[in-house]
C-alpha cells in the first residue's frame, strides 16, 4: 500500500505541471468561461480531460508508439489540432451576445474538449512521456496505468476547469464584458499556435 502511495506522488506532480500550464485547450477553457460562466463551460472541461486519458490510455496498450512513429502523422496531427484549436477560439472571439445578455452561440460541448485533445500531439508525447517514466517499469503494469489514467482525469478536470474559473472572473472584473477578454485570449492563443506550428512542423523540435 505504501509502495502505490509513494508511487502516485511523482504521479500527481507531472500531471499538474503537464495540465495546469498555459496552452491551447486551457485557453479556450478561460475564453468559454468568460463567455458563458462556469457551468455552461463545465461540458468542455469534462471533454477535455475525458480526452487526454483516452490518448494516455491508447499510449498505454501500445497505439501511440505506432502513431508518432512517423514525422508525416505527427506533422499532420500539428496541423489538424492547430486548426481545429484557431477555429474554437475564432468562433468564441466573435461571438455575440443578444439584448437579452443570453449568448447566441453555444459554448464549447464534451466533443470539443477530446478533440482539442486527441488532435494535440503534445498529448500524445506528453503520454508517452508518462507511460516510459511512471508506468512501464512497474510491476503491476495494468495497476499502474489504470492509478495513472485515475490520477489524470481528476488532476486534468480541475486544472482546465481552474482557467474556466479564471475567464469567468476576468469578465467580471470586466463587468461582464467578455469579448475583450475573449479577443485578448484568441490572439495569444493565435500567436501560440504559430509558434507550435513552426517549432514543431517547420524546425522539427518535439
Amino acid at each position: 500500500m505504501n509502495e502505490h502511495f509513494f508511487a502516485m506522488l511523482p504521479m500527481f506532480s507531472f500531471a499538474f505541471a503537464t495540465s495546469a500550464s498555459p496552452g491551447p485547450v486551457n485557453i479556450v477553457a478561460a475564453m468559454s468561461g468568460a463567455q458563458f460562466g462556469i457551468k455552461r463551460s463545465f461540458s468542455y472541461v469534462l471533454g477535455a480531460a475525458g480526452g487526454f486519458v483516452a490518448v494516455l490510455l491508447i499510449v498505454g496498450i501500445g497505439f501511440g508508439s505506432v502513431l508518432v512513429s512517423s514525422r508525416i502523422i505527427t506533422n499532420v496531427f500539428a496541423v489538424a489540432g492547430a486548426m481545429y484549436m484557431l477555429y474554437l477560439s475564432f468562433r468564441l472571439a466573435i461571438s455575440k451576445s443578444t439584448d437579452t445578455g443570453n449568448n447566441t452561440a453555444p459554448p464549447p460541448r464534451v466533443i470539443s474538449g477530446a478533440i482539442a485533445q486527441c488532435l494535440n500531439p503534445k498529448a500524445w508525447i506528453v503520454s508517452i512521456s508518462a507511460i516510459s517514466i511512471y508506468v512501464a517499469n512497474s510491476k503491476d503494469y495494468t495497476l499502474y496505468l489504470s492509478i495513472f489514467c485515475a490520477i489524470f482525469f481528476v488532476v486534468c478536470f480541475f486544472s482546465i476547469l481552474g482557467w474556466v474559473i479564471v475567464g469567468s472572473k476576468a469578465s467580471s472584473t470586466l463587468n461582464g464584458n467578455y469579448g475583450v477578454f475573449n479577443k485578448v485570449m484568441a490572439g495569444l492563443l493565435a500567436l501560440s499556435v504559430i509558434y507550435f506550428i513552426v517549432d514543431f512542423v517547420v524546425l522539427g523540435r518535439a
